[in-house]
């Protein structure tokens, strides 16, 4: 293998983190999964079958979206040019403006859709409200937590 630059080895670095992460959270899936399965087979989990399939292709979906992830970045650190190619689009400034961007619109989308779900979801069932505002206190609370630690970090 060639000798990589001190940017490459640290992106690489990053790659493999990213693996661990990816793989910790495939195991996770499969647990869920596996839960799922026992829960619904041997025990007296009662779910219906939309339910049932739909939960089992949404772990199986992003369980393989993990793999191909996997072996997406095994590939890229195996192979110097490509890691240096994949180094230089990832860290180049407008792709990160350009994700940056994406994000923070995101971030207002779903603060909007959670607004309007547990307003919307007050006069239709109080559990639709309370998880919709639920989800919008998680979504907050990660936020500020997140805010406060990189403004310490950075």
């Amino acid at each position: 293998m060639e000798k990589l630059s001190k940017v490459d080895r640290d992106y690489r670095e990053k790659l493999k983190k990213k693996n661990r992460i990816s793989l910790v959270s495939i195991v996770f899936l499969l647990i869920c999964a596996g839960i799922l399965f026992v829960g619904t087979n041997w025990y007296d989990l009662k779910i219906d079958d939309h339910a049932l399939g739909f939960l089992t292709g949404f772990f199986s979906s992003i369980c393989l979206a993990f793999i191909v992830v996997v072996f997406r970045n095994h590939r890229i650190m195996n192979n110097p040019k490509l890691l240096k190619a994949q180094r230089i689009a990832r860290m180049d400034e407008r792709n990160l403006e350009i994700t940056s961007k994406t994000l923070q619109f995101s971030a207002y989308m779903m603060v909007i859709v959670l607004v309007i779900l547990s307003t919307v979801g007050s006069f239709i069932s109080r559990i639709l409200m309370l998880t919709a505002t639920g989800l919008l206190y998680v979504f907050l609370i990660s936020f500020l937590i997140s805010y406060l630690y990189y403004k310490r970090k950075l």
